[in-house]
């Protein structure tokens, strides 16, 4: 049962990791990080599926009617099955206590960490897609990952705290800065619609023919010792 799970967690990731120039050593650890999650959900299963094979097959062997003709009671015959799966529910719920928390958490960190890594291979035409650490959120009608080429672009900034931001564009290209660590964004005719927190009933909008915006720290390059800490707005220039 493990297996199975293991291998659609395989089909559904493995799409995501290929094509990146990941090392095999992580795309390993990514899976490897998945099993104690597989786990936590397999061994109640595999301990209720073991009873219903166990006893089914001494039921179709006639050996229940033998031990009940020997004088062997009911409750001798589940105590194996209690006291196994009793310890199997200590074991099961110190796992999912204890080691559980830690690979979720480590598993997170770097999946964040390889999507920081050609995010435009992340992202999904149209669906809203975060871009880490910057607090914007992007969506396009048509994203194209070798060229970085982008149609109908709406950016959604969160990251000020006194108001937000949408950013229309009819097309853009992204791609990264000269030293691989920041992502750069320019869009092509457009406009920004921007309000503050303390003035909701006006709206500030900005035509464009060109933006260029600067998302730093995005990062192309796989750095399995980042922390995952709070996130900076980028900076923008218009």
């Amino acid at each position: 049962m493990t297996s199975i799970m293991l291998l659609n967690q395989v089909a559904r990731r493995f799409g995501q990791l290929v094509g990146k120039g990941l090392p095999w050593t992580v795309i390993g650890e990514v899976f490897l990080l998945c099993l104690p999650f597989i786990i936590a959900m397999t061994l109640p299963m595999a301990v209720l599926i073991a009873m219903l094979y166990t006893y089914s097959h001494l039921a179709a062997d006639s050996e229940i009617t033998a031990m009940r003709a020997s004088g062997v009671s009911v409750l001798q015959m589940l105590r194996p099955a209690l006291l196994a799966g009793g310890t199997l529910a200590v074991v099961n719920f110190w796992f999912t206590d204890q080691i559980l928390p830690d690979s979720n958490a480590k598993l997170r960190n770097l999946l964040i960490n390889i999507q920081r890594k050609k995010p435009t291979l992340e992202m999904r035409e149209q669906v809203i897609n975060e871009i880490p650490p910057s607090g914007l959120f992007l969506r396009a009608t048509r994203i194209d990952p070798n060229t970085g080429r982008l149609r109908n672009v709406t950016i959604y900034d969160m990251a000020a705290t006194d108001g937000r931001r949408i950013i229309y564009a009819d097309s853009g290209v992204m791609g990264f800065s000269s030293d691989a660590t920041d992502l750069t964004l320019r869009l092509f005719d457009g406009s920004i619609h921007a309000f503050k927190a303390t003035e909701p009933n006006l709206m500030q909008v900005t035509d464009f023919s060109v933006n260029n915006i600067l998302v730093k720290d995005v990062s192309n390059r796989l750095d399995l010792k980042a922390a995952t800490g709070p996130r900076r707005p980028g900076n923008d220039h218009l």
